[in-house]
């Protein structure tokens, strides 16, 4: 495998500065409710710059706008339970002398480290890569195409080690924390060698940043599965690590010319196709009574034709597969589209969802209806249906005639099909 004596971990830790005791006795002040959670994680550049991180990745969009590096820090807390100890003798540690003027980590080269990794490799090769795959061009491309770029990729390597330690997690039913020490350890090592391959994107990592991006779409898809719902927050650093990825592809449009059968060639060629509107739009016309305008509360939504145009490509997204939603066996191309969607939905809608509207949360209950066609993956579970019920209680009574069909699958799941797994 492709080694290095030291190898760096983005991040460092805050310090919570320290309550004085007048400060203690002074009541505190109310203040109006946000919407959002105070970020704890969010990229070393926005943390310096005391900004607000959007916490996209591999690159946010404050670095994405301004030309910066951007990397990210550990988490605050571990998705395991935080009052669990995690053995020494079992995890990576994380020495605090290892840290550099930069805030950046260095995780060395060791013995224990090197059979990890031998054993997390040999884990995603086995048990989690046939866990993965619908189709067998899929199959093939999370499984044996890129277990071969592990051995040429640090990249690669670091993104199949989060996954597999991931997937170790979630067998365990997230009882031993050792495995998502792991996982945390490899996430940051994943991005940190990520978001570099993406600031200079050539042809000789462009194949790797793809593969690296579908690593992190999936630890995105456990996320979603696993975030706190109460009190509701829009699934928004979900979507935008998602949509973010689509810079990867983007770029590598530039790239393919030079290579067309490569992987992030046919893989950028397929993404093109479906970025196709006219063809998206000829399936979605099942679902336009979610732009209807008729009654007051929708009347009152502020509207223009753009808005009109963000919804109807959003709807164009995932209507083919909501046109199928019955159909059983399932046509092949459901997993994919499903998977696309949020890469390649507008980045207008997305910031409708983060402000909250009504109708963008009704639309993204019927995309998460769809997701609910996965609820055999481990990594999706029942994210889907519990996006739905959440949306469900969040939006106000006047909206939730919208709701009827999502609501409707919710209470009777085995009427939509399932997508098997590629075996």
């Amino acid at each position: 495998m492709n080694m290095t004596t030291t190898l760096p971990l983005v991040g460092g830790r805050e310090e919570k500065p320290q309550q004085t005791q007048t400060q203690a006795q002074q009541p505190r002040k109310k203040h109006a409710k946000l919407f959002h959670k105070k970020s704890r994680t969010g990229c070393q550049r926005c943390r310096i710059r005391r900004v607000k991180c959007d916490e996209a990745k591999p690159i946010c969009n404050n670095c994405t706008r301004l030309d910066l590096e951007c990397g990210y820090g550990p988490p605050a807390s571990s998705p395991a339970s935080e009052g669990d100890a995690v053995s020494t003798s079992t995890a990576l540690s994380v020495e605090h002398d290892l840290v550099d003027s930069h805030g950046i980590l260095y995780l060395p080269e060791t013995e224990a480290r090197r059979k990890l990794e031998l054993e997390l490799f040999y884990h995603y090769a086995t048990e989690t890569a046939p866990t993965l795959g619908t189709e067998k061009s899929a199959q093939d491309f999370i499984g044996p195409a890129l277990c071969r770029a592990a051995l040429q990729s640090d990249a690669v390597l670091y993104g199949l080690c989060m996954l597999s330690a991931l997937h170790k997690a979630y067998k365990s039913n997230f009882s031993e924390p050792q495995h998502m020490q792991h996982h945390s350890t490899y996430l940051n090592l994943t991005l940190q060698s990520h978001h570099k391959h993406v600031a200079r994107l050539d042809i000789d990592n462009v194949d790797y940043s793809c593969m690296v991006s579908s690593t992190l779409r999936v630890y995105a898809y456990v996320q979603l599965q696993r975030r706190e719902l109460e009190p509701y927050t829009p699934p928004i650093e979900w979507l935008r690590m998602s949509n973010t990825s689509t810079i990867v592809f983007r770029k590598a449009l530039a790239l393919i010319e030079k290579n067309p059968g490569s992987l992030s060639g046919r893989l950028t060629l397929e993404i093109s196709h479906h970025l196709d509107e006219k063809r998206r739009l000829e399936h979605s016309d099942e679902l336009l009574y979610l732009l209807r305008r008729q009654e007051p509360h929708e009347l009152e939504e502020e509207w223009d034709d753009d808005v009109y145009h963000v919804y109807r490509r959003t709807l164009s997204c995932f209507g083919w597969v909501w046109k199928h939603r019955f159909v059983s066996p399932p046509p092949p191309g459901m997993s994919r589209r499903i998977y696309l969607f949020p890469m390649i939905v507008d980045a207008q809608f997305v910031d409708y969802v983060a402000q909250r509207r009504p109708r963008a949360l009704v639309v993204l209950a019927h995309y998460f209806t769809l997701l609910a066609l996965h609820r055999d993956f481990w990594y999706v579970g029942d994210a889907g249906f519990r996006e739905v019920r959440a949306i469900a209680a969040e939006v106000p009574a006047e909206w939730q005639g919208m709701l009827a069909q999502p609501l409707e699958l919710l209470e009777n799941p085995s009427l939509l099909c399932k997508i098997p797994s590629y075996r």
